[in-house]
This record gives C-alpha cells, sequence and structure tokens, in this order.
C-alpha cells in the first residue's frame, strides 16, 4: 500500500479547488536488482553478488515525486500538514486557516440562516491497495467498507473542527449582532482562536472513526529538513548519533563490555585525581571555611552516552589527506547531512517480515549551498543511492520520496532522466489560493504528439533541458521565436515599473513552435505571452530573395491586405484554425495565453519582428543609423543616401530580405545604442508587443 493522493482544504494557502497532491507509488526491487560494487579498504571495487537469505525483496519509490514551485508557493505547506497529522509536530491553529476562507465564512453569516457548516480544515488522504502485496490492512479497518472490499483505494478524512458547536453558534450570533462594525472581523478571528477545536477521523461516508485512531500508526513520516547545518562539526554529531544508535539495538553487549571498562577508567582517574588535585583543594579551602562537617570529593566521570557525544571525528579524505569536516564545502556537506539522515532512518526502520505502515520520506530543498551539476546528479541517483543503503539491511522498506525544490536543475535532471513529465507536482498561485497542477504526459503534449518517440515530444523535452525549466519558477513568460526580440525585449520591460519588479522569464523557442507549449503553459497557469511571426506566404524563392545578385528577379511588393493571403506559422495556424488570414483578428488569447503577431503597420503588414521594427520606426535616427552601418549601399538606394526615410517603410519587406544573414548583428547593434542613447528618441516597440506587454502588467495586477 501507499499514499496516493492528499488533498488539502482551506489549510493555509490552499482553498476549496486544485488542491489535490499526487504522490508516485512503491515498486517492488527485486533481489538481483541489489547486487552492487563494495569499496575495499584500498580504494579498489569488488563485485558483491548477494544471495536470498542475505537481501530479502524490499519496496522502495520507484522514482520521486517532485513537488516544484516558486517561493511561498506552498511546497513546505504540505510536507508540515504531513508531518502534523503523522506526527503531531507542533498542533493547528487559528493561523493555519485559510484566511480568504474565513473572510468569506464571516461575509456570508447569517443570523436568521446560520451555515450548518462551521469554520474547519480538512485533509483527506487516499490510499492505495496494491493486488499481492503482503501489506498489513488492519490499521485500515475502520476505514473500510463493505462495498470497499474490492477497491483498489480508500479514502480517510481528517477534519479539524469546532469542538462545541452550539457555543460557537452562540458566541457568531452575540458578535454578529454588535452594532459597531468596527474591527468585527478581527474579533471573528479572536473568537476562533480562544475556541477549542479537536482532530476526528472520517470514512468517505463521513462516519466518524473511533477517536483512538492514530494516522501514526498507519504511516511514518521522516522529514530532511534543508539548510540543517547547524554547526561546523554537523556531520561527526549526525554520525555519532547514528553509531549510538547501532550500539543500543545491535551491538548491546559490546556496549556492556564498553561501560565496564569505563568503569575501570574511571576508578583509575578518580584515584589518581584525588591523589594529585583533591587534597591542594581541600587545604585551600581550610583556610575560608570550616572543614570539620564539609568535604570535597572530585571523581572521573565518563559514561558511554558522553564518550559516543564525542566519539566520531568526520574527515574527507582528499589525494592522500584527511582534510577536517570544516575545511570543505558547503554544498558536499550538505549532500552527505542528507546521507546521513536517510541512513538513520534506515537504520530505525523496524525489522519486519511485512509492511504494515506507509513510509515517506520527505527532503526540502536539497540544492541548497549544491552547485548546479550536483543538483542534477543528486535527483538522477537518488534511487540508486537509497537501494545502495538498503542493500545491507535485512529488512523490508517500504517508501516513498518525496522531494520538494525550486531547483530548475533538478526539474530538468528528473525530466531527462526519466524521459517523462510524470510525477512532479507543479504549485502556483491563482486567485491568491495555491493551485495543484500534477503533470503527466497527457497533460503537457498533445494527445497526437505524445509519443514520446514523436519529434514534438523529443523536442519540447530537448528544448526545456536547455532553459524552458525556469517556465516552473516564473511569474510569467514571453516565448519569441528569434534572436532579436530575445535580445532586445528585456530592456523595454526593464523601463516599465510595473513589470520590472516581477520575475519574467523570456525564451527564445527557434520557430514557429508555440503551439506545442500550449497545453503546458495552460498547466502552469502562469500569464504568457508567445510572440510569433506572421510569415505571409510569398510566391518568391527565399534562396532568390536573399541573394542581392539577383534582385531585378525578385518582387519586393509590400503587402497591405491579408484577403486571400496565407501563413506558413504554425503556431497561428494551430490557434486560428486555418492558415488563410483575410478574417484573422489582432490577437488571440484566453486565461493565460496571449499570442501576439504583426498587424498592419504604417499601411503595410509585416512578416518578421525586424520589419515590424522597421514599420514603427522608419523615420527613428538610432534605427536609420544603425540600417547605413550594416547595408550602406541598400541604405543610400533606399532612402536616396537618407534624405527620405520614408522610403524605409514603403521598403520594409525588401529591409527584412537584406537583413536575413544579418539579424544577429541588426539586434546587437540596436541594443547596444539605445542602451547607451543620449537622447530620448529610443526607437518604439511595434504595437503588437505593446499590447501583449500590456496584458501581462494587467494579468500580474499591474492595472
Amino acid at each position: 500500500m501507499f499514499l496516493k493522493k492528499l488533498k488539502l482544504i482551506n489549510y493555509r494557502k490552499f482553498g476549496e479547488n486544485k488542491n489535490v497532491v499526487e504522490f508516485v507509488s512503491s515498486e517492488i526491487i527485486k533481489k538481483e536488482d541489489l547486487a552492487i560494487d563494495e569499496v575495499e579498504e584500498n580504494g579498489t571495487i569488488k563485485e558483491s553478488i548477494q544471495t536470498e537469505e542475505q537481501s530479502p525483496d524490499v519496496d522502495i519509490a520507484s522514482d520521486t515525486t517532485l513537488i516544484i514551485g516558486k517561493n511561498n508557493a506552498g511546497k513546505t505547506t504540505i510536507i508540515t500538514a504531513l508531518d502534523c497529522l503523522i506526527n503531531h509536530k507542533g498542533t493547528f491553529g487559528i493561523n493555519d486557516f485559510n484566511y480568504r476562507y474565513l473572510q468569506k465564512y464571516f461575509n456570508e453569516f447569517d443570523i436568521d440562516n446560520p451555515p450548518e457548516i462551521l469554520p474547519h480544515i480538512s485533509f483527506v488522504l487516499t490510499i492505495a491497495l496494491e493486488e499481492e502485496s503482503d501489506d498489513r490492512i488492519s490499521n485500515l479497518i475502520p476505514f473500510m467498507l463493505v462495498e470497499d472490499v474490492n477497491d483498489s483505494e480508500l479514502d480517510i478524512c481528517i477534519r479539524y473542527e469546532i469542538k462545541d458547536a452550539v457555543s460557537f453558534q452562540s458566541d457568531m450570533n452575540k458578535l454578529m449582532q454588535e452594532k459597531t462594525n468596527k474591527n468585527k472581523f478581527l474579533k471573528f478571528i479572536k473568537l476562533l482562536n480562544n475556541t477549542d477545536f479537536m482532530l476526528n477521523y472520517y470514512d468517505k461516508n463521513n462516519n466518524k472513526i473511533n477517536a483512538d485512531f492514530k494516522l501514526g500508526n498507519l504511516m511514518e513520516l521522516r522529514c530532511i529538513k534543508a539548510n540543517h547545518l547547524k554547526n561546523e562539526n554537523c556531520l561527526s554529531d549526525e554520525f555519532s548519533k547514528i553509531i549510538n544508535y547501532r550500539y543500543e539495538t545491535l551491538f548491546k553487549s559490546e556496549k556492556q563490555g564498553i561501560s565496564e571498562s569505563l568503569e575501570d577508567i574511571n576508578d583509575t582517574l578518580t584515584s589518581n585525581i584525588s591523589k594529585n588535585h583533591t587534597e591542594v583543594i581541600k587545604n585551600v579551602l581550610k583556610k575560608l571555611v570550616s572543614m570539620e562537617r564539609m568535604g570535597v570529593q572530585l571523581s572521573a566521570n565518563i559514561t558511554f552516552d558522553k564518550l559516543m557525544r564525542d566519539l566520531i571525528k568526520y574527515e574527507y579524505i582528499e589525494d592522500d589527506a584527511n582534510i577536517p569536516e570544516n575545511q570543505f564545502g558547503l554544498g558536499y556537506t550538505n549532500l552527505v547531512m542528507i546521507i546521513a539522515a536517510i541512513m538513520d532512518y534506515m537504520e530505525r526502520y523496524p525489522e519486519s517480515s511485512f509492511n504494515s505502515k506507509i513510509n515517506l520520506i520527505s527532503i526540502e530543498e536539497p540544492e541548497t549551498f549544491m552547485h548546479p551539476q550536483m543538483q542534477e546528479l543528486f535527483i538522477k541517483n537518488i534511487n540508486e543511492a537509497m537501494k545502495i543503503l538498503l542493500s545491507s539491511k535485512n529488512k523490508n522498506v517500504n517508501s516513498q520520496i518525496i522531494v520538494s525544490t525550486h531547483s530548475s536543475h533538478i526539474l530538468n535532471s528528473k525530466i531527462q532522466s526519466t524521459n517523462t513529465f510524470n510525477n512532479i507536482c507543479y504549485l502556483h498561485e491563482e486567485n491568491h489560493n495555491a493551485v495543484v497542477a500534477n503533470l503527466c504526459n497527457e497533460k503537457v503534449m498533445p494527445k497526437e504528439n505524445m509519443d514520446e518517440n514523436s519529434a514534438e515530444f523529443k523536442f519540447l523535452k530537448k528544448h526545456i533541458k536547455y532553459k524552458v525549466t525556469e517556465l516552473f519558477f516564473s511569474e510569467a513568460a514571453i516565448f519569441v521565436e528569434g534572436f532579436a526580440e530575445d535580445i532586445v525585449l528585456p530592456y523595454y520591460i526593464e523601463k516599465r515599473k510595473k513589470l520590472n519588479t516581477h520575475y519574467i522569464s523570456i525564451f527564445n523557442i527557434n520557430g514557429a513552435h508555440g503551439f506545442l507549449y500550449k497545453h503546458l503553459i495552460q498547466v502552469l497557469g502562469i500569464p504568457v505571452l508567445i510572440i510569433t511571426d506572421l510569415d505571409i506566404k510569398r510566391e518568391e524563392n527565399k534562396e532568390d530573395l536573399a541573394d542581392e545578385g539577383k534582385e531585378s528577379a525578385v518582387n519586393f511588393s509590400q503587402i497591405d491586405s491579408l484577403n486571400k493571403r496565407e501563413t506558413t506559422n504554425a503556431t497561428i495556424k494551430d490557434f486560428h484554425g486555418k492558415a488563410d488570414l483575410s478574417d484573422i483578428p489582432s490577437f488571440y488569447k484566453n486565461e493565460n495565453i496571449y499570442l501576439a503577431y504583426q498587424g498592419k503597420i504604417n499601411q503595410y503588414y509585416a512578416t518578421s519582428f525586424e520589419e515590424a521594427f522597421i514599420l514603427t520606426n522608419y523615420d527613428n535616427k538610432v534605427v536609420n543609423d544603425i540600417l547605413k552601418t550594416l547595408k550602406p549601399k541598400i541604405y543610400k538606394d533606399i532612402t536616396d543616401d537618407g534624405t527620405d526615410q520614408k522610403k524605409n517603410m514603403e521598403n520594409s519587406y525588401k529591409w527584412q530580405v537584406k537583413l536575413e544573414n544579418s539579424k544577429g548583428e541588426f539586434a546587437s547593434r540596436l541594443l547596444y545604442e539605445i542602451v547607451n542613447s543620449e537622447t530620448d528618441d529610443i526607437p518604439k516597440l511595434p504595437d503588437y508587443i505593446v499590447d501583449g506587454l500590456d496584458w501581462i502588467e494587467e494579468k500580474l495586477g499591474g492595472k
């Protein structure tokens, strides 16, 4: 059995909807899979073949459940809820309520028709029961109904609710009848804070379960916190705890022998101290106080526990030198601390031939102090590391691993190593509440492209590897398809006061592939502006267009109407539903996606960013200087050496063709000039991009 889902209702940032976290199951690891390489004392490696008696089948998470999201998205809240429910670490209180839920309850309270449901926090844990498992399910019997006999899962409902409903209703009526409304909501909060609550368990039919039931009897959670380096000797302390525990449980006879030896050492030391130190102290005290009825005795007191506290000295071995732990990097120390915590968990895991509990290991923000490559290796190899730890234990361990992170490197490594978007729980905010999106291939990719061997899936996975994982940690994002937009847009965003305080990522998707991200964007919920090119289809051969020597054979005519025109842009065709541009609107948008493309600019339709920029700024000094520098002969021919800059507008498509192989230099020079310009005559962004930025600003609450 394993924890399949957790639903959080009205708990902290979680509301009443989009609040279900899904977890990956555990799986059987076969004995033969636990054959590992052992390291000899001299550092060489030998192969270890495990026998059936040495290593039984064990259960461990087949993959890690990754909980990701920006800071304050609710990642820690999920683990905190489990910790409180399972380990009773801390108690629930008024500050654990979703305050917007309380505001709604207060505002809608009607004295004449008071609500039947009182303020409460709820949790629903879905337990999956696996076939052909030797799990002991006696702890689940209180929640199993007759109709559940053949079910593969069941729900445990837990409510933090008011103990005395009648008394609370009476107090609420008195509060709401007060004539003044001043601070009434704060008085409501104070009333809740002074009200007694209790934690009750229910089955799926809302029948209360015996009060003796404790979730801790069914589940166990070990939390490995982030940044838990308490002092410079934390590793020595941690491994001392592990060895001390092993002596307490596995090596009791050895501990007894050590304790007896310590008694002999104490006797010898006490005799020495009495002879060389105690008599001197007595003689000094006699001069100051009466010693007739008082004496002094100094004795040695070395105990096993005291010895263990200072027994272990952790050192790193670098080449042939031993390095003290406080001289090594924080990233390595943090990693070893995580391993030490898992080792301690394994040591304390009960010896048993069956799985009596669901066991969860949560690792919070393991990336702390780690460089990017170490972060990627961590999530990629955590399961292998667990197997190695298990190989020395004759225990049937059934554990699910939960990792919460805001590291794009860990996220990317998980996607690449598993070749899937499955088992990723993404948290973001919607209407001020935390929202859960459980990712999987079916949600991220269109159904027709879902096959992991499809070109579309490979493109998306490969592109995410290089940058797009930042999308999961952004407040908003902009997808562009060219180098120019990628390099120029950050400057204009920085100049907008209502945007430059937000973390907005810009992704160059290298072509009109924005439609492949549509499903992923919808799942993530953040506002995403896709800037693409109109890509109006023309009759001319592109090789001829780019060849200045064949200019006479090229038709550089401007496009002033979209009637009977088509686009070659795949993203526009996906949103518009067809290639025909005759009736295309000026933009497309839904809840969190805005698709922007060129419209009519100064009488003409542009088909690329560069052309749209020139049409918008045909008479701008900065733009004209750049065009003249890049293409002096063409600039002279088009504008009559700059005397008729309006002809830049009338030849915008020709400029696009001539700049085809100079787009990068055009963008770089443009950014350099506008950053270093001493005038206010900065070129303007085309309107279709400005409108898209306005939309992002509005979605982020800027208007």
